[in-house]
């Protein structure tokens, strides 16, 4: 979610420091390791925790449905790595955690993050969080990030976060996060607009403000479930993320679907408001 999750690429000096011996299994005195007593594994994600948690609960299938979810929507080849998934009991544990191993990162309910293995190597795919009341929408949101980093050679910040965002929530909802919307209208009725120019400017994540997660979902539901021809360019460029981690501006091809393309986010938002709505009314 826009506030409570964050996905991140270290490079190896900052994981591992300049002797680069590693503090992967470093334990800061009074702080807590990873958790790790008890373990499951459902393909690809390998669950770690200190606390028992029933395998049979339906998030846990739910989240083997992500998986494919999101390789069909996208039409990517299934990945073949491992995505582990640290769960702390409680936001306590969790935070103390992720301020002694990783200091310099915000506060945040949850994070995703690629850690190298070697220089030039393949990464391990890491998941942090707690189990809290939003734990379905954390884990489908930064599960997002790791099954796309899993097949994808790279992933423009604002694409990355955007298409989080639009899984986050259950298929039933097509990507449609209605506060979101609501939020997006608002805004419109202002001084706002969209600017995908900017949002490909990104360079970290950190540089992301609420309404910047916002816009990038539009953006992806815009690609996703407007004109099939956005969608054909979306899947056109994730293909190319496979190999090449800097294929251009997605602007570009989104251009050629919709020549004005800041009215046809504006029009999609709006289109989407009033499906909400007309959803909610009552049948006469």
């Amino acid at each position: 979610m826009t506030v409570g999750c964050h996905s991140l690429r270290f490079n190896l000096l900052l994981l591992d420091g300049i002797d680069g011996k590693g503090d992967r299994d470093r334990q800061v005195a009074g702080v807590p390791g990873a958790p790790g007593k008890y373990n499951f594994r459902l393909a690809p994600y390998l669950f770690l925790s200190d606390f028992e948690i029933n395998r049979d609960l339906p998030i846990f299938q739910e989240l083997v449905s992500l998986r494919d979810q999101v390789y069909k929507e996208l039409l990517l080849p299934p990945g073949t790595a491992s995505v582990q998934v640290y769960l702390f009991e409680d936001q306590q544990r969790y935070e103390q955690f992720m301020k002694a191993k990783y200091p310099d990162l915000p506060c945040r309910r949850a994070f995703f993050v690629a850690q190298p293995r070697t220089i030039g190597g393949t990464e391990d795919l890491l998941v942090y969080t707690y189990w809290g009341d939003r734990i379905r929408q954390d884990l489908r949101h930064e599960l997002t990030h790791a099954l796309l980093h899993s097949v994808l050679k790279e992933v423009p910040i604002w694409l990355d976060e955007g298409l989080a965002e639009y899984f986050e929530l259950p298929p039933e909802n097509k990507g449609i996060n209605p506060k979101h919307v609501d939020k997006l209208r608002q805004s419109m009725a202002g001084l706002y607009k969209p600017d995908l120019q900017r949002l490909e400017g990104l360079s970290q994540v950190q540089q992301m403000t609420p309404a910047e997660y916002r816009e990038a979902w539009a953006w992806v539901h815009l690609l996703l479930r407007g004109r099939p021809e956005g969608k054909v360019e979306l899947v056109a460029y994730l293909q190319q993320l496979r190999s090449n981690p800097n294929p251009g501006p997605l602007a570009l091809r989104i251009a050629k679907v919709y020549p004005s393309p800041d009215e046809a986010f504006e029009k999609h938002v709006g289109q989407l408001e009033s499906r909400e709505r007309a959803d909610a009314s009552p049948v006469r």
